[in-house]
């Protein structure tokens, strides 16, 4: 990386940046696509289909926010590289807060809403 000029590094921080912000919203598309299915689905899945839909659920959320500490790792290396040659990049912490804090509250609501006893309506 000591090859990379500072305009390359900070290009790289920027597509970085980019990058876990895609793994995000891939992240709110599969919460989304949970939550239409089960609510769709909810008097058709047996109590195993539900693990299974956790399971899975949990798997794609845990691909996801691996992903995006990748990026993250990637970006304090080059945000490191810049500092060593004097340039001060200053990190999005509390984007990375939020998005933290949203990232378990919803798969957190999200297990919650899977396994959730439905209503019964009375006719």
């Amino acid at each position: 990386m000591d090859a990379l000029t500072i305009a390359e590094a900070l290009e790289l921080i920027r597509v970085n940046e980019e990058a876990m912000v895609t793994q995000f919203e891939t992240w709110l598309t599969i919460t989304f696509a949970t939550i239409v299915a089960v609510f769709v689905g909810r008097n058709l899945l047996s109590r195993l289909m539900r693990w299974l839909v956790t399971i899975l659920y949990l798997l794609a959320s845990l691909s996801v926010i691996a992903m995006s500490i990748y990026f993250a790792e990637s970006n304090a290396q080059l945000t490191l590289l810049l500092e060593s040659r004097g340039v001060t990049v200053v990190a999005p912490v509390f984007a990375a807060l939020v998005f933290f804090l949203l990232f378990v509250a919803g798969v957190s609501t999200t297990v919650y809403f899977i396994h959730m006893k439905p209503d019964r309506e009375t006719t």
